[in-house]
């Protein structure tokens, strides 16, 4: 397990790997830790007193139907296992964090535990082969890789997205909006309001208000997240909230005033972000994971900005009679685990449509 005094040798491994994303570090733990109300476990391969590999973990509490391990809880939260790139044999530590996972599933009685690997994870059939798991569920990662800044970055990002966006940009270009970001509270208000009239309008449950409180008390502005915002005429017509660690960005909130689409302030909005980001050193633009085909028209979004696929996998391993999960309606898995993957819920017997 992870003590206090190991945190920074804890970051320094997760940074010597630039494809590590934001949901590996230590301040994401934090939010997630006081967002859920779950008890993190982090468990660590040592070699000579020195962190080698990591698998964060978190526990959740139920007696009602019993307790459920996730790594880690919270929709997309896939950072996998992460192990010293010159260690020489990665593939033996992963296969012994895994079994310290299942161990500790084991000694803490869980009738569920998940395994989430992520996007970059090269080593799937070992997590086939070692996780001893009973349902597998997937998603696609979807991934950008940035150009490297240059004088030319503006044209190297036209030349690396789809030229339906690279139109769409420009027609922001041409809006005369102004683009920049800082953390202010009218900021803050006007990402989260939006936000919640943008999920409302596609029938989806928004991000709570919580959260974004909790990002801006456990986060560094400019270093961990910043806020992007357009604005047309001194009004604010769309947000973005991005999030970074290691060579990695993170979407994580857009948001976009209905009336001012016409605009295409998010496009905008991303094409400078990508900029800055690249300015900053920053190699790949991750936008989160995606479901086919009940989010056909995101993917498609997302595809055209020159983004790469990567399926990322749900190992999930159950312990013993879980017939009476099995019986729940997905509402009552949702309300009993908030946050957490319990099982895939094809599998419940009264075969309702995931809506995970």
């Amino acid at each position: 397990m992870l003590t206090k005094d190991r945190h920074e040798e804890y970051t320094r491994l997760l940074l010597r790997d630039d494809r590590t994303c934001f949901s590996s570090s230590l301040n994401f733990m934090r939010l997630l830790e006081r967002i859920t109300g779950a008890e993190p476990y982090y468990l660590i391969a040592l070699e000579d007193d020195k962190i080698i590999g990591a698998l964060p973990s978190f526990l959740k509490i139920n007696e009602k139907y019993g307790n459920v391990l996730n790594s880690l809880p919270w929709y997309g939260s896939n950072p996998g296992i992460t192990v010293d790139p010159d260690y020489p044999d990665r593939q033996q530590l992963k296969i012994t964090l895994l079994n310290a996972f299942n161990e500790l599933a084991q000694e803490k009685k869980v009738v569920t535990s998940t395994i989430i690997t992520r996007p970059f994870e090269l080593d799937l059939e070992l997590f086939k082969n070692y996780s001893k798991y009973n349902y597998i569920d997937s998603r696609i990662g979807m991934i950008t890789p940035l150009p490297k800044f240059s004088n030319n970055i503006d044209a190297d990002l036209m030349t690396m997205i789809h030229s339906k966006t690279r139109n769409l940009v420009r027609k922001g270009q041409k809006s005369g909006a102004r683009f920049y970001h800082n953390n202010s509270k009218s900021t803050i208000s006007f990402l989260v309001d939006t936000h919640s009239k943008n999920m409302k309008e596609v029938g989806a449950p928004p991000k709570d208000e919580t959260l974004f409180n909790e990002v801006t008390k456990i986060f560094s502005y400019d270093k961990d997240y910043r806020i992007y915002i357009v604005e047309l005429e001194g009004i604010k017509i769309a947000a973005l909230l991005l999030k970074y660690f290691s060579k990695t960005v993170d979407y994580f909130t857009p948001a976009i005033v209905a009336e001012y689409r016409c605009y295409q302030p998010l496009n905008l909005l991303i094409f400078n972000a990508m900029k800055d980001a690249a300015e900053r050193g920053f190699y790949y633009w991750n936008w989160g994971g995606t479901t086919l085909p009940s989010q056909e028209g995101v993917y498609h979004f997302k595809k055209r900005w020159g983004s790469e696929e990567c399926v990322y996998n749900y190992f999930t391993r159950s312990y013993g009679d879980i017939s009476e999960l099995l019986d729940q309606k997905e509402e009552t898995i949702l309300k009993e685990y908030p946050y957490f993957y319990v099982l895939p819920f094809s599998e419940l017997n009264n075969k309702e449509k995931s809506k995970k």
